[in-house]
């Protein structure tokens, strides 16, 4: 069985053996460390796959999806790269622009620190007659082959051993990542018909996306979602629940996994159970205090579906400061209450691991569960 196959079963059925699988990626620095270099953005595919073959682990690898605007001849998205601060900080200025206006982001990363986003394209309601122009012009296009063979070169890139996931603003809720989160959600009050418009049409768009995703070869699409420090439950139930909903099950129609990752507090919607009518299949992170703010990984996994597989949950501050022992300690923790309670449960950080982590305590996570599992054969 391949490690793509291992991880797809796993998350579907279970099984008498847990699995360890770090997050290492996603821009987070940790595979960028153990590649010998300092900047995020210079981290190659090839550094991230070389960085898990360091561990005992099955991965999961993730991709993003080119830039939409590459779909339509009417939209320009140029950017311009800044290096300042003694050449230890990068600014990326992108602008977005059409005929019916122009929309302006930055981005900042420093060494070792990696990106942050400190403008949006969306920052007010006129903002939002650009972002909308611009789903009327992808919901033209007809040909979504260029979509299809960028996920073939992802899957290209790691081979079929792997498990892969395809990641952009899937959620309509998110208004394709055009604004911050706080601004999302004002926007949501006070321009709510333009608002709702506006995620039916993304819905539209993702009906087309994810049959593309799908015949490129990825194994998941993933779900966002922001957590409670970001919006209310009202936002759960109007707006998340329902759209999630419309867009696990296209993805399952295809074929597809669908996989959530929320790093920040989570409750009360896990108690109130949102998470388990949105129809997703692997979740991550049940974390408490000061990561996340679930009472305790027993109680978490208490009030989520069984039928949801779930991923972590050492926080990223445990790894950065604890000995390997206190590591191993956890992560066997983990493994006792997941298996007193009938979980699927996969090990692994609370979220993708910063550049500092301790390679000695991601092998700690790895060997406990190698252990646990000998133990309990």
């Amino acid at each position: 069985m391949t490690n793509r196959e291992k991880f797809i079963n796993y998350v579907k059925n279970g099984g008498k053996e847990f699995i360890c699988s770090p997050q290492i990626g996603a821009g987070a620095g940790f595979d960028t460390m153990l590649a010998g270099k300092t900047w995020m953005s210079h981290t190659t595919m090839q550094d991230t796959v070389n960085a898990t073959k360091l561990f005992d682990m099955v991965p999961l690898f993730n991709f993003g999806i080119p830039a939409l605007s590459s779909l339509t001849e009417e939209f320009k998205e140029e950017s311009t790269v800044t290096i300042s601060h003694g050449g230890k900080r990068r600014t990326v200025d992108t602008v977005f622009s059409c005929k019916r206006g122009t929309l302006r982001s930055k981005m900042i990363e420093e060494e070792m620190k990696g990106c942050c986003p400190v403008e949006f394209f969306v920052k007010d309601e006129e903002d939002l007659d650009v972002l909308e122009y611009f789903l009327d012009a992808l919901l033209e296009v007809k040909d979504f082959s260029k979509i299809t063979e960028s996920v073939k070169g992802s899957r290209a890139s790691i081979g079929e051993d792997y498990v892969m996931d395809v990641q952009w603003c899937t959620q309509p809720y998110e208004l394709l990542g055009f604004p911050s989160t706080m601004d999302t959600a004002i926007l949501a009050m006070e321009a709510e018909d333009q608002f709702r418009r506006i995620m039916d049409k993304i819905l539209k768009l993702d009906e087309k996306l994810i049959p593309a995703v799908a015949k490129g070869g990825t194994d998941f699409v993933f779900l966002g979602g922001p957590g409670s420090e970001m919006i209310s439950p009202t936002y759960y139930e109007e707006f998340m629940v329902p759209y999630s909903k419309l867009v696990t099950d296209l993805a399952h129609k295809n074929g597809l996994l669908v996989y959530t990752h929320i790093c920040s507090p989570i409750e009360p919607m896990l108690t109130m159970g949102y998470y388990n009518q949105m129809g997703i299949d692997l979740f991550e992170t049940l974390s408490p205090y000061p990561v996340g703010n679930v009472k305790s990984i027993e109680d978490a996994f208490s009030k989520l579906s069984p039928e949801i597989c779930t991923r972590g949950n050492i926080g990223l501050d445990s790894l950065l400061k604890e000995t390997p022992e206190q590591i191993y300690e956890k992560a066997w923790h983990i493994l006792e209450m997941a298996k007193k309670m009938g979980r699927k449960h996969i090990v692994a950080a609370s979220d993708y691991m910063f550049y500092d982590t301790k390679v000695e305590n991601v092998h700690a996570m790895c060997r406990a569960t190698k252990d646990f599992n000998e133990q309990n054969k």
